[in-house]
């Protein structure tokens, strides 16, 4: 599982978003951290410090929220490797430190290329220590994602030994390897997320959303062998998990009979074959 699998979710860039200007402002009032640009510029900074302060803050976060908007909700975003994403973090920062360059070189009436060696390394220092506790409590929380889903392979490979019943489906990912064993009667649909399959299926009751490095491609011949219908472009959907395909003026639907399912699209190539498929079942 990719790093950034889990950074585009909203909740932990939402956090950082907020406690990265509040850190800002009480280390800078607490320490009074002589760097480089406050030393150069005292008197100015201590004559604006209490306007000054907030600006910084604001546009820090401004920044990073911007940032953190596009992680969250572009698509060819959440596909970034490890290294990749860090090469957006620095930028991140450069960015930020940009527009704190500009601030200072209109608050000091000074040049702006002038000021720009001075703030980038500043803005660096002072964001340095938030920006690695980030990193390093995104990088715990992979790791215990990663033994979660370590832990639901193994339990569901073993059901499917245990088992070695007729109707148990093998999920495969991209490089073959067997991911995820379980009834076909448990799963519900498919749904294609990037570079992700994402498995909605019951287990025992509760609904688990397992995500499987693979395209609904990859998938389609084991999904066709075992009663999974192809419904839309990005979907493949239980026929025996739908309780009714109503047909409304935004579309067609596939209304589940699962608690807790929300309707799931079915398009205008796939609705024919899916509509005679259901009426004769």
């Amino acid at each position: 599982m990719k790093i950034s699998e889990l950074y585009y979710r909203v909740k932990p860039n939402l956090v950082f978003c907020i406690a990265l200007p509040v850190y800002v402002i009480l280390f800078v009032t607490l320490f009074n951290p002589s760097l480089h640009f406050y030393a150069e510029w005292s008197n100015s900074w201590d004559n604006g410090a209490s306007l000054c302060l907030p600006i910084i803050a604001a546009i820090e976060m401004a920044t990073v929220m911007l940032s953190r908007s596009i992680i969250c909700f572009t698509p060819w975003a959440k596909s970034l490797s490890r290294n990749e994403y860090l090469v957006w973090l620095l930028i991140e920062m450069i960015v930020g430190s940009l527009f704190v360059d500009l601030f200072f070189s209109i608050f000091l009436h000074r040049a702006y290329f002038g000021l720009l060696p001075g703030v980038m390394l500043s803005y660096f220092c002072l964001n340095l220590i938030p920006y690695v506790i980030y990193w390093l409590l995104m990088q715990l929380k992979e790791r215990t994602q990663q033994l979660t889903e370590t832990e639901n392979e193994l339990r569901e490979l073993r059901k499917g030994v245990e088992h070695n019943e007729a109707g148990m489906v093998r999920f495969n990912d991209e490089k073959g390897n067997t991911k995820l064993v379980v009834s076909a009667d448990r799963v519900i649909s498919l749904e294609s997320a990037g570079n992700y399959v994402n498995i909605l299926y019951d287990d025992d009751g509760k609904l688990v959303r397992y995500s499987l490095r693979n395209t609904l491609k990859g998938v389609e011949k084991v999904c066709n062998s075992n009663g999974l219908i192809r419904c839309h472009r990005s979907y493949f959907v239980n026929l025996n998990k739908i309780k009714i395909i109503r047909r409304t003026s935004e579309g067609v639907y596939a209304e589940m009979g699962v608690p807790n399912v929300g309707n799931i699209p079915v398009s205008k190539t796939y609705a024919p074959e899916l509509l005679r498929l259901f009426s004769e079942s």
